[in-house]
């Protein structure tokens, strides 16, 4: 599995965008994927996601399918902005 760092602007804030994330974790999870961890900046302007995968084309091919495009734009997420920082390999929940 692959762990991807991730951003994306955000226009409606957190509660909408965590809402719509929230609800697709079962695509994801069809796709093998989930989200470990997900927050937002102060002024809830953009996110930052560590999601799991199988494979980083993933983090393209799922986010640009038009279906789940438009359920990400629905819940205030700039898709074109979505901008993988780093692969992660060991983290922990503190």
């Amino acid at each position: 599995m692959v762990r991807m760092l991730m951003t994306i602007n955000i226009s409606k804030g957190w509660e909408t965008w965590s809402k719509m994330a929230k609800g697709l974790e079962p695509q994801m999870n069809e796709q093998g994927a989930k989200i470990i961890w997900a927050g937002a900046n102060p002024d809830e302007t953009a996110v930052y996601v560590l999601a799991e995968m199988k494979d980083p084309s993933y983090v393209k091919s799922f986010g640009e399918r038009p279906d789940i495009v438009a359920i990400r734009e629905a819940g205030g997420a700039d898709v074109s902005s979505t901008t993988p920082l780093a692969q992660i390999d060991e983290y922990f929940m503190g």
